[in-house]
């Protein structure tokens, strides 16, 4: 049920057949969601035509009629509206609250459609109040590196912020491969690794979490690389929290060999984690005793995913492997540069520490 979208201007609304009426509200329990409305059905026979729904949207914005990027909550149909004015619903429904720690301008939305489609906007109200959810979440720093067969994961701390008698469920944490950094919703990409670890209590927490997970893919291209906070509710696992990191992830796919070998991807350091980089392993060809035996056909090499001297902070190169963070901060306050060579002349690197580092340097 969770939907990320736009939310579009109202359609149909010229006619006026149902409106919400000035007493509305919502109140959540948990999992739930209790919708109140008063509904104003000014054209009983054009109601009569439609099946009716109220829903609940997370906006970035108040909500004016023009688009605007929102998270559906939760969804209430009432059925027909075939009576005069006025029609009063008031009932609770299952609610999905949107991923993240961000304030959400709330709006009741009364929507039209047919066979449990809803997806005309007729109306809509906006609340005053902004809402931020309650909800399993990150604390501090999360980082991670990948390397050939494995992913190191680590986060500062998990808490739940519920009543202390409100157990999570079991919660996850997902390291991700987007095509865009992550926002709301069910992420779109490629799972990289997933551990469940456990439900959590409310008012406590975890802290100074390490985890050391198999490589699930490595799919070809560059990626945004996001970590997801997950938990199991009534909808499966939800997104409750995540951390989009700033520097990509690269795989170069594999040239064609028979038999296919996997892609091996040149380990990338990211937050507080660092790792070697390690040469892929040649791929095997097969013989036949029958027939001369062919060279093993030439494996494409990884695209390492490097740091940019001229654009980069000053936190990003530091986290380069052998790179002090006195000579990162002396590039950033030199550049820009034309080539890697001239950071030769900045403070604290020589010809040994540059020759080490331009397999991570970029201009």
């Amino acid at each position: 049920m969770h939907t990320s979208n736009t939310l579009q201007a109202p359609l149909g609304q010229s006619s006026g057949a149902v409106r919400i009426g000035l007493n509305h509200g919502y109140a959540f329990d948990g999992d739930s969601v209790q919708l109140d409305a008063e509904l104003l059905v000014a054209n009983p026979e054009e109601a009569a035509g439609h099946e009716w729904a109220l829903q609940l949207w997370a906006c970035e914005a108040p909500f004016s009629g023009q688009p605007v990027r929102a998270a559906m909550v939760a969804e209430l149909p009432v059925g027909a509206l075939d009576t005069g004015s006025p029609a009063w619903v008031s009932a609770f429904t299952a609610a999905c609250p949107p991923a993240g720690q961000a304030g959400h301008s709330m709006v009741l939305v009364l929507a039209a459609g047919r066979d449990g489609q809803f997806d005309q906007v007729l109306d809509y109200a906006n609340f005053p109040r902004t809402e931020t959810f309650v909800q399993p979440r990150l604390v501090g720093s999360t980082g991670f590196s990948v390397g050939e067969t494995t992913v190191s994961l680590s986060v500062d701390g998990i808490e739940n912020p519920r009543a202390a008698d409100n157990l999570s469920g079991t919660l996850s944490l997902e390291l991700w491969a987007l095509d865009a950094p992550y926002s709301n919703g069910i992420p779109k990409g490629v799972q990289l690794a997933a551990s469940a670890i456990g439900s959590l209590s409310g008012q406590n927490g975890w802290q100074d979490l390490a985890l050391d997970l198999p490589l699930a893919a490595r799919p070809a291209g560059t990626w945004h690389i996001a970590l997801l906070l997950r938990e199991w509710t009534a909808f499966g696992y939800v997104t409750r929290d995540f951390t989009n990191f700033p520097l990509p992830l690269s795989w170069e796919a594999e040239a064609v060999a028979e038999p296919a070998a996997a892609v091996v991807a040149e380990p990338v350091a990211v937050a507080k984690t660092v790792t070697e980089a390690k040469p892929a392993p040649k791929a095997k060809s097969a013989s036949n005793a029958a027939a001369p035996k062919a060279a093993a056909p030439a494996k494409a090499a990884a695209v390492p995913a490097t740091v940019s001297v001229n654009k980069a902070s000053e936190a990003e190169l530091a986290a380069v492997k052998g790179l002090p963070k006195a000579v990162a901060s002396a590039i950033v306050a030199a550049r820009p540069f034309k080539t890697l060579d001239e950071l030769v002349k900045v403070k604290g690197m020589g010809v040994k520490m540059l020759d080490k580092l331009k397999g991570g340097l970029s201009l």
